[in-house]
């Protein structure tokens, strides 16, 4: 009987995806979406992704419902910030729960990962998730940044200078993320240079591997770092040595 009552269910949410909204009228607004969100019939979970894209801010009651209910289960809760990647910058209104999630162990990667598509209004609460005491919070919360520069966009002065004072956090992952993010967005003055020259020194290869990567972003005009890049084509880890390898091409000036 159960299973006839979940597949009815599951005909009914369907075939109210498939019709088509009357003239004047909005579409529908049931909440099933939220339950299939993450379902493993990936047909089930792009209908439902689907059906959020086409509600767009009118998801925003149901989510804020959601993030704002202690009692929510964990899945539903990712739903709802899952349901926040989707409809992006429409999602600002929930800005605030969102980052209420982001010290959750279970839900810091998708509520930072929110956050990054949301628009520019959330760069503040993820510059101030960069000094909590969690890593992986500083860890996502940076990446965030990172994704949210070209996304929202937002001015490189605010966000170069985090990354650079991240080169120096006490977290591996920390600095890398760091590390990365200076390659990508390959901007500002010569102290970017610096703070990955050093991080070709630091003690964990996976940054290094990252600092050397990044260098070669920045082409010729980081001809400064040659001689780092040369030592670090030695690193006894082979992946640093190769990335430092294919960074000295690249920051050869044109013939």
């Amino acid at each position: 009987m159960a299973v006839l009552v979940l597949g009815a269910g599951l005909w009914f949410y369907q075939s109210r995806l498939a019709a088509p909204a009357a003239a004047g009228q909005a579409e529908i607004d049931d909440d099933l979406w939220l339950d299939l969100l993450y379902s493993q019939n990936p047909r089930e979970a792009a209908e439902a992704a689907q059906q959020v894209e086409s509600l767009g801010a009118r998801a925003l009651p149901l989510i804020h419902a959601t993030l704002q209910d202690p009692r929510a289960e964990p899945q539903r809760v990712k739903a709802a910030l899952k349901a926040c990647v989707i409809i992006g910058a429409a999602a600002a209104p929930a800005i605030g729960e969102v980052a209420e999630q982001l010290p959750d162990p279970a839900l810091t990667a998708e509520a930072a990962l929110a956050l990054s598509f949301m628009g520019r209004d959330a760069f503040v609460p993820l510059k101030e998730a960069l000094s909590s005491d969690d890593p992986v919070v500083r860890r996502e919360s940076l990446r965030s940044i990172g994704k949210l520069k070209e996304r929202a966009p937002l001015d490189t002065r605010a966000v170069v200078p985090l990354l650079v004072e991240a080169m120096a956090d006490p977290d591996t992952g920390v600095r890398s993320v760091a590390a990365t993010y200076l390659g990508i967005l390959h901007a500002g003055g010569p102290e970017i240079v610096t703070a990955l020259i050093d991080g070709l020194k630091d003690a964990e290869a996976e940054v290094r591997r990252a600092s050397a990567t990044a260098l070669g972003s920045f082409g010729p005009e980081a001809a400064v770092a040659v001689p780092a890049l040369r030592k670090a084509s030695g690193d006894p880890d082979p992946e640093v040595a190769r990335e430092a390898g294919v960074s000295l091409v690249k920051l050869q000036p044109p013939r």
